[in-house]
């Protein structure tokens, strides 16, 4: 091996979750972890399988860890942990704002 980082099939579908758990907390305001968790499992499934498998334990830990991780949304390069951009999106008029600074990282 070279020393460069192989992307591995695991790595996408966790990326696939990633991106997931961001939309739901987009599309749904003022979500907390529990709302956030269970959102995923029901709105989400097979990302959340395909990335953590079936196991309920697994499941939930990962989900858990997943909370405090990073994410860097790519439509403004911005990198917060889940629970950061859950409060980010607490309510309708926070995600309005978000959409406009979308806009303004377009122009």
């Amino acid at each position: 091996m070279n020393g460069e980082f192989q992307y591995t099939e695991t790595d996408t579908l966790m990326d696939e979750l990633r991106d997931a758990a961001f939309e739901y907390l987009l599309l749904n305001p003022g979500s907390e972890f529990g709302d956030w968790q269970q959102g995923l499992i029901q709105e989400y499934p097979a990302e959340v399988v395909d990335a953590l498998g079936n196991n309920p334990h697994e499941v939930y830990a990962g989900l858990s860890d997943l909370w405090e991780s990073d994410y860097t949304d790519p439509k403004t390069g911005i990198e917060q942990k889940f629970s950061e951009w859950a409060m980010s999106f607490c309510n309708e008029h926070s995600v309005g704002i978000y959409y406009y600074l979308v806009d303004a990282c377009i122009e």
